[in-house]
């Protein structure tokens, strides 16, 4: 088995942007081990996260991506989602988001069979969502820039410790603004969400999302 050499010891990387150049990069996030970290290049800099495994996180988790499924199903809008998808652009950026989704005209653009989505291939997803337990600062900073830069259409960032979410519409030309209702899944109120996210701390997620398919068939038309 060929074992590839990096300058920087994983140890250094985790949780910290540094300075390094793409062959570094793509070095140390292809390696066997990777499936484990998330990865993430911008700006000449690369990032790595280890998995959460902690139960909040991964509730929260759960519960966001079976808010916006049920929405999409019950409202007829077409949707695709990934969890924990890997998205590149050779030399130029990396992104592993904990959920996107490509939604609309673009839900059936990724061809079954790819793992690394090419971003000189394929379009980038619509929506990207971070589940921030431990990185929210970094969600709120450095990843947003990325997502802005590159152009995605809305980011989320769910803050697992306050159950809160912050979301953005990102322009083409890069600007964003917050937002309270999304732009991309029409008529989803993030209100919505932060309630069911609330309950989930008492409730189980079978009713809790019983609890959401009312409030969209009350709030949606």
């Amino acid at each position: 088995m060929l074992l590839v050499e990096t300058e920087t010891p994983i140890k250094t990387t985790l949780n910290t942007w540094i300075s390094a150049p793409w062959t570094e990069f793509v070095a140390i996030a292809d390696a066997p081990d990777s499936d484990k970290r998330k990865s993430y290049y911008y700006n000449h800099q690369m990032r790595f996260e280890d998995m959460s495994t902690g139960s909040d996180h991964a509730k929260v988790h759960m519960i966001i991506i079976m808010a916006v499924g049920l929405f999409a199903a019950m409202q007829g809008i077409p949707i695709n989602g990934h969890d924990g998808c890997s998205y590149r652009k050779t030399g130029k950026t990396e992104f592993q988001p904990d959920a996107s989704y490509y939604i609309g005209d673009n839900a059936d653009a990724i061809a079954w069979g790819t793992r690394i989505i090419d971003l000189d291939i394929y379009p980038l997803p619509d929506l990207v969502i971070e589940i921030s337990d431990t990185t929210f600062n970094d969600d709120l900073g450095t990843k947003r820039l990325q997502y802005e830069e590159l152009g995605i259409k809305e980011y989320w960032i769910v803050n697992v410790q306050t159950m809160k979410i912050y979301a953005f519409a990102i322009a083409p030309d890069g600007g964003s603004h917050h937002i309270r209702q999304s732009l991309v899944l029409s008529g989803l109120k993030l209100e919505i969400l932060e309630q069911a996210l609330e309950r989930s701390r008492q409730a189980n997620q079978s009713a809790v999302t019983a609890w959401l398919m009312q409030q969209y068939g009350n709030t949606v038309s």
